[in-house]
């Protein structure tokens, strides 16, 4: 992508202003190639070593180096000093990995889930069919109750009430209730055995 010129470190501050072999911030600033190069190369691997440690993925840590540098050439006219750039460099580099690392971590929740999903759903689908189909044949074990009968067991099975909330309801005593559920349960058994 960009070719680097020289491989060293800034040397020398001038009232704010960095020199070095011909580099300004001047001229950095007026987007010229040359200077883009000695901040290329001055820091490049540094900043590759330093993604590569958030980022275990040597090719992965190089892309984003690169992008960081991208991202200073659009930008290349906003820097005052070469200070700015470097600090604009590592938070540029540290961001982009932080924003890998968490893309990484959401697709592996995301690839597990499935994966746990898919084990269950293959697992479970003959249960889930064989539930089903049991269910089916106990809610209609439970239609060809007779009509008391069949009123308590879906009121206590079905819905959920308790045997006093049953009786206040249909207005029968607890007792019935307890009598009309026994009843109902041998039927029920009686049937599905069948």
């Amino acid at each position: 992508m960009f070719s680097p010129l020289w491989h060293g470190s800034f040397s020398e501050q001038n009232k704010g202003r960095v020199v070095h072999r011909g580099f300004s911030i001047q001229s950095f600033q007026r987007g010229d190639q040359q200077a883009f190069n000695i901040v290329f190369a001055c820091y490049y691997r540094s900043l590759c070593y330093f993604a590569n440690k958030l980022v275990p993925v040597k090719a992965i840590a190089e892309d984003i180096t690169q992008e960081s540098f991208v991202r200073l050439w659009e930008k290349h006219d906003a820097f005052s000093c070469h200070h700015a750039i470097k600090t604009f460099l590592y938070i540029v580099t540290r961001n982009a990995c932080l924003n890998v690392l968490k893309q990484w971590s959401r697709d592996r929740k995301i690839e597990d889930m499935w994966r746990s999903t898919y084990d269950e759903t293959e697992e479970s689908l003959l249960t889930n069919l064989t539930r089903s189909e049991e269910l089916k044949g106990l809610f209609n074990a439970i239609k060809e109750l007779p009509a008391e009968c069949r009123k308590v067991i879906e009121l206590c099975f079905i819905e959920g009430f308790e045997n006093k909330a049953i009786a206040q309801r249909l207005h029968l005593s607890v007792h019935t209730i307890k009598n009309q559920k026994a009843r109902g349960l041998y039927l029920l058994k009686k049937r599905l055995l069948r």
